[in-house]
């Protein structure tokens, strides 16, 4: 080697050879360049690849679709619609048609000389009347002025009556023209729709063949802002890869990253080519390979560290919040709309400060008078641990020690005395316990209690907790008295309370109480004796009730004005896995596990230096996931104007009675906006349940919904289930009202039905199609069940009609019944091709 060297070395310059070392060096510039070329070309592109793949993916299919399309021809419907086309096309070559055509463009022509005409004359006209009036003003010559005034006078009328002639021939000729047109064009329309499905698919196999590669970019250039408040871009290029999210009758089965949106009518409203895909999905939205673009933990070709990682499945719908915050329910969007309702009714906002959530009703009951409702042993129990009680309550477990939880029964009993409640002892003088338990399974006591383990409504409802106390143990929890007064009128108890009344009579009452008081909790109970009069130990409990927030719940006398005792989540999902504290635990350390845990199980984090007062809940492990995913949405991102979904007064009504609704319980009877009804699962004959009522804004009179929320009536008689009164004031019946006619786009107008005047020829002739249609087949116009029916043959009263339901309603609802509501029973009787309108009559009849 060296030898070598020091040969070359020697050699002169002018005489040495370099041709090898070029060589080399060459062969490796071309290698090099050759490797460029292909790492630019495949190895970093390679959604040039999955385009390819595509291509020829959709090719097969769309191509199987198109021939499928020409093998399912209907070659026969199409002759024959071909034939009618081709004998209504023969009106357009016919004699008359021509000569209509030639007449009207004649028509036309004269129709603007006449008018050119009358405009000449009526200015003449209007020169002669300034003449004539400053002659009559300056003793001018008054009758040889007027003489001409009226000659242009006549003329204009005599240019006017042309004109309005040329005009009805006109409107005549294009009438008849225009008719010939419209039924050739229908003709056609048939006959082109049997091509529809074949013209389809070969558009798009002829589009898929001239696809060309490139990258799909999508850029939004004022979608959101940086943390300094300056408009920010947003890159989206998923469909370069993703290329058949809009082809869902072809490429729904598809592999990823070929398969169709599995909600079509999400991207009806949120267009890709507007708002790509990283707006709802996450992820790096410039990047073009998948490690990158997903970024999630556990991806070996991922970065994870990236800000926004790619979400998957239901927790996609954390995304809703930045464009929907000020919404309750978004169709189409079940996880979403489940997990705020799990949020008003867990009652997080009672402890946290969340946005949009800062107005809501205590969930609890108030705890001011609870001596004339139960004894101080149930007390301490339940404050120990509430589940031991009741599985299934909303109340979590605070994990409080026996003295702890003396000292909150000590407090509780202490501010008792100072109530001025007071039941009348000796007021329950009991009742017949088997009718009771009929009247509990009969009114509807169970749409919102579990009474004797009967879980069918919970089942249904798919929730781990029950929205209002289980009953089964209530007798050893409540004295006979206070429940006697409670379930007549629970407003006598609590003003505040959202327990409705159900306008029991006195004998109903006490029958219900008599069957209640059987149900007791028969458990063996360890026996602790009670010291609850120590002033120490009341001011004890007092700062235990203070420090873990139960005002955030429940009313509490001399708590009115505390705050909120734990963190704001209005930014939580921001928070990084690093800013969270995972104690002791050995849960993975990414911002998901810990949130499960600590839903699932709060105290787990808690070290000498780490104290959690967070109570622990009972929610299912589904449960806890739909949580989680309402709190990843929890940020302050907003999109700008030009993408929310602003809030607006209108908005703003219905989102505040879509609240009273979850709070009232309103969808554990009636199905509303596609959710609720649960209470149907108790009953075998579907006509016993109550109705679905999302239509009702558009259905009923203003006056008669706000009558009825004040105070119910009975529109299906023959039903057991009471619709209650929940004494609304009129504050909150107007909240309700404007709801109900906001989700049906509909404002507030109070008309005068009863200022109807009605038509007795069209009277006559709808009550002879009532007749002729045997409407009384199936709807009554009394409180009496026909005889051979059963309540789900029944449709409703008629005789409320004119009392109840909108005439214009009425109309919408005979024409097309199942445009209203889907998979109702009443049939069209009319349909929309029907010449008259009979649907008028019909009206005019019921009102």
């Amino acid at each position: 080697m060296f030898g070598f060297l020091k040969k070359r070395y020697d050699t002169p310059i002018e005489t040495r050879n370099y041709s090898k070392m070029y060589l080399l060096f060459s062969a490796i510039l071309f290698l090099g360049t050759m490797y460029s070329v292909v790492d630019e070309v495949t190895v970093r592109r390679p959604w040039k690849g999955f385009q390819n793949q595509y291509r020829d993916t959709a090719m097969i299919r769309f191509t199987q679709r198109m021939n499928d399309a020409i093998a399912s021809f209907d070659s026969a419907g199409y002759l024959e619609a071909k034939k009618t086309f081709d004998e209504i096309a023969t009106k357009q070559t016919s004699t008359e048609y021509k000569t209509a055509t030639m007449q009207l463009a004649k028509v036309k022509e004269d129709l603007l000389d006449a008018a050119r005409n009358y405009t000449f004359a009526k200015s003449r006209g209007d020169e002669a009347y300034y003449y004539f009036q400053t002659a009559k003003h300056e003793n001018g010559d008054v009758e040889e002025t007027e003489k001409k005034l009226r000659g242009y006078e006549k003329q204009m009328k005599e240019l006017g009556a042309i004109q309005s002639g040329l005009e009805h021939t006109r409107d005549s000729l294009r009438k008849f023209i225009e008719k010939i047109d419209l039924e050739v064009k229908l003709a056609h329309g048939k006959v082109d729709a049997f091509y529809a499905n074949i013209s389809k698919w070969q558009g798009k196999v002829e589009k898929i063949e001239v696809m060309p590669l490139e990258i799909k970019q999508v850029m939004m250039t004022d979608y959101e802002r940086t943390n300094f408040g300056t408009v920010k871009s947003r890159i989206d290029r998923c469909q370069t890869c993703h290329l058949g999210i809009k082809e869902y009758d072809a490429m729904a089965d598809a592999p990823q990253p070929f398969t169709s949106h599995p909600i079509p009518e999400l991207l009806e409203k949120h267009n890709p080519e507007v708002f790509g895909c990283t707006t709802c999905h996450q992820g790096q939205g410039p990047a073009l390979t998948a490690g990158t673009a997903h970024s999630k933990h556990g991806d070996p070709n991922g970065d994870h560290y990236w800000e926004k990682p790619l979400l998957e499945g239901k927790e996609v719908y954390a995304s809703c919040s930045s464009c929907h915050q000020y919404e309750v329910f978004l169709k189409n969007a079940q996880p979403y709309n489940r997990a705020r309702q799990m949020l008003v009714e867990a009652g997080c906002a009672g402890c946290h400060e969340i946005k949009g959530y800062t107005d809501l009703q205590k969930i609890g009951p108030q705890l001011n008078k609870l001596s004339a409702k139960t004894n101080p042993d149930w007390i301490f129990r339940w404050v120990r641990n509430p589940k031991d009680y009741n599985p299934h309550t909303r109340m979590p477990n605070f994990k409080f020690g026996n003295d702890t939880a003396e000292a909150i029964t000590a407090f509780l009993l202490n501010i008792s005395k100072e109530n001025s409640f007071t039941t009348q002892s000796g007021a329950y003088l009991g009742g017949n316990s088997e009718h009771g338990k009929l009247v509990v399974d009969a009114v509807g006591c169970k749409a919102c209690h579990v009474v004797e383990n009967d879980e069918r409504v919970r089942q249904l409802r798919g929730t781990s907790y029950d929205i209002a106390p289980e009953l089964t143990r209530v007798g050893s929890k409540v004295n006979p008295d206070w429940l006697f007064d409670w379930v007549r009128n629970p407003k006598h108890f609590s003003p505040d309370t959202r327990m409705p009344n159900l306008r029991l009579t006195d004998g109903e009452a006490k029958d219900i109480v008599a069957y209640l008081m059987t149900l007791k909790d028969a458990r063996p109970m360890e026996e602790h004796t009670l010291s609850l009069e120590s002033p120490e130990k009341i001011k004890f409990g007092e700062k235990i009730v203070r420090e873990y927030g139960c005002s955030g719940c429940h009313a509490i006398k001399g708590l009115e004005k505390e705050g909120r005792v734990s963190v704001s989540l209005s930014n939580f999902g921001r928070k990084r896995a690093e800013e969270l504290d995972f104690g002791d635990t050995h849960v993975h350390h990414t911002w998901d596990e810990w949130v499960f845990g600590k839903i699932q199980n709060a105290r787990q984090y808690t070290t000498e230096r780490i104290i959690s007062k967070m109570p622990v809940y009972a929610f299912a492990d589904s449960e806890i996931v739909t949580l989680r995913t309402f709190l990843r949405g929890m940020t302050k991102d907003t999109a700008e104007a030009k993408f929310a979904m602003l809030n607006s007064p209108q908005r703003n009504q219905i989102q505040t009675g879509r609240k009273m609704t979850v709070q009232y319980n309103c969808i554990g009877c009636h199905n509303l906006e596609d959710n609720g009804g649960y209470v149907k699962a108790l009953f075998e004959d579907a006509g016993m349940a109550p109705p679905p009522i999302t239509g009702e804004g558009a259905k009923v009179q203003e006056m008669w919904l706000h009558n009825f929320l004040g105070g119910p009536t009975p529109i299906r008689p023959w039903l057991n289930l009471r619709m209650p009164t929940f004494g609304f004031s009129d504050s909150s019946i107007n909240t309700v009202t404007k709801y109900f006619l906001g989700i049906s786009k509909k404002e507030m107008e109070v008309h005068d039905y009863a200022a109807f005047q009605q038509n007795p020829e069209i009277l006559n002739a709808g009550k002879s199609l009532f007749t002729v249609n045997q409407c009384l087949s199936c709807h009554t116009t009394t409180s009496q069940i026909p005889e051979g029916k059963t309540p789900s043959d029944l449709a409703p009263n008629l005789g409320l009609a004119r009392n109840r339901l909108k005439p214009e309603w009425v109309l919408d609802w005979l024409r097309n019944p199942e445009a209203i509501q889907q998979g109702t029973r009443m049939p069209q009787f009319f349909p929309p091709d029907e010449k008259g309108n009979p649907t008028a009559t019909f009206t005019e009849y019921l009102n």
